[in-house]
C-alpha cells in the first residue's frame, strides 16, 4: 500500500512540475488581491480544473489547456472579483463551483443538437460585456454581437443550465436565420425573466428627482436593451436617460416634458455611483450614461471641469425640446 501511494504522489507531483505556473496577479488586480491570496486561488483553480482538463501553463490569470479540448485558455479574472467579496474561507468551494459550471454547461451543450435552431432557440440570450473585455479574450470573429450600447458588445449568448455560453459563428450559420431574427427571439427570452423594480426620490441642489432601479442578478442589463416592454412606466415623452454599469442592474431617470433637464441632475447625482457599481462588480458594462429613446441609445457627454460635472444634452434631444417650445 505505501509503494502504491508513493507511485501515485510521484505522478501527481511529474504531472504539477510539467506544467508552467507562474503567480504573477494579472496586471489591473493589484488592488484586488494580495499576492498570497492569489497564490492559493491559482493552486485552487488548478486543482478544480484538472479534474476535467489537461494544463499547460497559468501566467497572469490565463489558464492555457493543451489542445484539443473544449477550450483553449480559461481566465481567472472574473473568480478574483468574486473571491474578493467573499471570506477566504469560502474560495475553495466557490472555486470548484466555478470550473464545475463551466464543464457541466460545455456537456451540456454537447448533449444539445445545436445545428438545430428548434433544439436551442428557447436557450437563447444576450449579454452586455465591455469592448475591452471581449478584445482581451479574443475579440469578436467567432462571435454574433451587436452594439446598442457604445463602448459595449452584446454578445448572443446561449443560457444553458450552469453557465452562460456565447453563440459561436459556425453554429449560427447551421441555423439559416438572419441577425435580426435571432436577436429579436434572444431579447424576448430575455423579457421573460423577473426583475426587481424600485423608485427613490433623491435631493440633487435643491431639487427633488425621481431614479428609477430595475434589478435582476443575471439580466438586469440585458433587461435594459428593452425598456418600451420591460418597464414602460419608467419613460417620458422623451424617452429616459440610464446607466448600466454591471450586468444586474440599471439606472434610470425619466425624460419629460413636465421635468425635462432631471436628467442632468441625475447624471451629476449618479456618477460617482455608476462608477462603483462598475469597478467593483465582477461583471461590469459600462461607465457611460446613454440617453434611451424610441428602442435606440445615444451616449451623452459628460464633462467633469474641475470638479463641476457638465451635461451636454444630445441633439436629438436637444431638438425635441426646441421643438416643443
Amino acid at each position: 500500500m505505501k509503494t502504491l501511494i508513493t507511485c501515485l504522489f510521484l505522478i501527481t507531483s511529474l504531472s504539477l512540475s510539467a506544467q508552467k505556473i507562474e503567480y504573477s496577479i494579472p496586471e489591473g488586480y493589484e488592488s484586488d488581491i494580495s499576492k498570497k491570496d492569489y497564490k492559493f486561488l491559482v493552486k485552487e483553480s488548478v486543482k478544480a480544473i484538472s479534474q476535467y482538463y489537461k494544463i499547460v501553463s497559468v501566467k497572469e490569470g490565463a489558464v492555457e489547456l493543451e489542445e484539443g479540448q473544449d477550450f483553449a485558455i480559461l481566465n481567472l479574472h472574473n473568480l478574483i472579483l468574486r473571491c474578493a467579496e467573499e471570506e477566504r474561507e469560502n474560495w475553495a468551494t466557490m472555486i470548484n463551483e466555478h470550473f464545475d459550471g463551466i464543464y457541466q454547461s460545455v456537456e451540456s451543450q454537447k448533449q444539445l443538437d445545436v445545428s438545430k435552431f428548434e433544439t436551442v432557440s428557447d436557450y437563447l440570450s444576450i449579454r452586455i460585456y465591455p469592448e475591452s473585455f471581449v478584445m482581451q479574450y479574443g475579440g469578436t470573429a467567432n462571435m454574433i454581437v451587436r452594439t446598442h450600447l457604445e463602448g459595449t458588445f452584446s454578445l448572443l449568448m446561449l443560457d444553458l443550465p450552469s453557465a452562460f455560453t456565447p453563440v459561436q459563428k459556425e453554429v449560427f450559420k447551421l441555423w439559416d436565420k438572419s441577425e435580426d431574427e435571432v436577436f429579436e427571439i434572444a431579447q424576448r427570452n430575455v423579457n421573460k425573466q423577473e426583475s426587481v423594480k424600485v423608485t427613490e426620490p433623491f435631493e440633487v441642489k435643491e431639487s427633488t428627482i425621481e431614479v428609477h432601479f430595475l434589478e435582476n442578478e443575471d439580466y438586469g442589463a440585458s433587461l435594459g436593451l428593452d425598456l418600451e416592454n420591460n418597464a414602460p412606466e419608467f419613460l417620458g415623452e422623451w424617452g429616459a436617460v440610464i446607466a448600466i454599469p454591471n450586468k444586474g442592474i440599471i439606472n434610470v431617470c425619466k425624460v419629460s416634458k413636465e421635468n425635462p433637464v432631471d436628467f442632468v441632475l441625475f447624471i451629476q447625482k449618479f456618477q460617482a455611483v455608476v462608477e462603483q457599481f462598475y469597478q467593483q462588480h465582477s461583471q461590469p458594462v459600462s461607465t457611460d450614461f446613454f440617453w434611451y429613446y424610441q428602442g435606440e441609445f445615444t451616449k451623452i457627454k459628460v464633462l467633469n471641469v474641475n470638479g463641476d460635472i457638465q451635461v451636454i444634452s444630445p441633439q436629438g434631444l436637444t431638438q425635441l425640446m426646441v421643438e416643443e417650445e
